[in-house]
C-alpha cells in the first residue's frame, strides 16, 4: 500500500499560527487579497440549485423532488480552500475516519463492517449547512491554537453565510475537525458497546451485536445534544447484505450493489442510442468512471470501458468529417439536422453492444 506523509495536529504548519501575514505566505496569496476575500461574501461563489444531473435526465431517471443548493467557490477562493484542505488533510486522524484522508477510501470504510453481525447507518441532515462558523472558529482557536484574528480569518475564508459551503474542497475535512468532539463521543459510546464505528463525511456506521435500535436512539440523542439531527437511518439484520457508502458488504467481502448495476445498464442503453456528440460525451464519461470505480470491487470492469472509448472516438471522427462536408455543429456540441442524418448512417455499423 502506498504510504502518505501524515503528522500530528501539533506538527501542522497551521498550529499556533499567530500572524495573518504568515498565513498569507503559507497559502501563497498576498495578504491584501486574503483580507479582501471574506468581504466579498456571496460574490466569491457560484451558487445554483441542483435538482437533477444531465446524465440522469439522459438515462431517463425520474426527476428528484429534493433540490440541493450548490455553493462553489470561484477561482482564488477555490485555490485557498484547496490549500487549507490539503494542510488539514495531512493531520493524523483516528482510524474510524475514512473521508478526506489519504490512503483511505469509501471502499475501505465499507470493508470495516464485513461481518455477519447486525448494523445500522445514520447520516446528519443538511450536514455542511449545519456546521456553523462558531464551530469552525473554535477548531482553529482551541485545537490548532491559532491567535483569535487568524482563527477568525480562516473561518471567514472557509464559511459562507455562517456555515460550511456545500461545493468546496475544504468542507469534507474541515467538517470533521469542526465536529471532532461529537465524533469522539460517538467513538467512545461504540467502544463501550464493543461496536465497530466508522464515518465517511457525515455517513456514520455502527456494526456489532449491540448495534440495535436502542443504541441508535442513543446516537440520535447525542446528535441533538450537539445541535445536529440524524436522518436516513437504515438497519441491517445479522447475515444480510449491508449497503455502506455505495458498496454491498457481506461476510465474504464487498461487491457492486444491485441498484448500481441497474443504473449502469440504463446509462449504457442511453449511450447506445444517442447520436448527439455532447450527450455521448456526458454518458461516456459517466460509464467510464463507473467502470473504473467498479474495478476496485469487481475484476473485469475496466475492460468494459473499451467499447465506450471506441464509440466516442468514432463519434468524434464522424463529427469532424461532417464539419468538413456539411453545416457546422450548433452551439453546445449539437449537430445540425443534416449532420445528424449523416452521422446516424455512419454509426449504424459502428454501434457496439454495451
Amino acid at each position: 500500500m502506498k504510504m502518505y506523509k501524515r503528522y500530528a495536529l501539533h506538527q501542522s504548519p497551521l498550529y499556533m499560527l499567530h500572524s495573518q501575514r504568515k498565513l498569507a505566505s503559507l497559502l501563497k496569496v498576498p495578504l491584501a487579497d486574503l483580507l479582501i476575500l471574506p468581504l466579498l461574501g456571496d460574490e466569491n461563489y457560484q451558487i445554483w440549485p441542483l435538482s437533477q444531473k444531465r446524465r440522469d435526465v439522459l438515462a431517463g431517471f425520474p426527476p428528484s423532488s429534493k433540490q440541493r443548493l450548490i455553493q462553489q467557490p470561484k477561482a482564488l477562493l477555490s485555490e485557498v480552500h484547496r490549500r487549507i484542505g490539503a494542510l488539514l488533510g495531512r493531520i493524523d486522524k483516528p482510524d474510524y475516519v475514512y473521508s478526506a484522508t489519504k490512503g483511505r477510501s469509501y471502499v475501505d470504510n465499507a470493508m470495516r463492517h464485513s461481518n455477519d453481525r447486525r448494523a445500522f447507518k445514520i447520516d446528519i441532515k443538511n450536514f455542511y449547512p449545519s456546521v456553523k462558523y462558531k464551530s469552525v472558529v473554535s477548531f482553529f482557536e482551541c485545537q490548532l491554537r491559532c491567535s483569535g484574528d487568524v482563527a477568525r480569518l480562516l473561518a471567514k475564508l472557509c464559511c459562507i453565510n455562517g456555515a460550511l459551503p456545500t461545493g468546496s474542497a475544504v468542507s469534507p475535512v474541515l467538517s470533521y475537525f469542526a465536529c471532532v468532539e461529537l465524533f469522539q463521543t460517538l467513538s467512545k459510546l461504540a467502544k463501550a458497546s464493543e461496536l465497530e464505528f466508522t464515518i465517511y463525511v457525515d455517513d456514520m456506521v455502527f456494526s456489532g451485536d449491540g448495534a440495535n435500535r436502542d443504541f441508535c436512539r442513543k446516537v440520535e440523542r447525542e446528535l441533538i445534544r450537539h445541535g445536529y439531527k440524524g436522518h436516513k437511518i437504515s438497519h441491517f439484520k445479522p447475515g444480510h447484505v449491508k449497503v455502506i457508502t455505495g458498496v454491498a458488504v457481506t461476510a465474504g467481502g464487498v461487491a457492486i450493489p444491485h441498484k448500481r448495476h441497474v443504473r449502469t445498464r440504463l446509462f449504457e442503453r442511453a449511450f447506445g442510442r444517442t447520436q448527439n456528440l455532447r450527450d455521448a460525451r456526458i454518458l461516456g464519461a459517466t460509464l467510464i468512471g463507473q467502470y473504473r470505480e467498479g474495478e476496485r470491487l469487481q475484476r473485469g470492469s475496466r475492460e468494459r470501458a473499451k467499447p465506450i472509448v471506441d464509440r466516442l472516438r468514432s463519434l468524434e471522427a464522424a463529427a469532424a468529417q461532417v464539419d468538413k462536408i456539411g453545416p457546422a455543429r450548433r452551439k453546445k456540441g449539437r449537430l445540425s439536422a443534416v449532420g445528424i442524418a449523416r452521422l446516424a448512417a455512419k454509426m449504424r455499423a459502428l454501434r457496439p453492444s454495451v
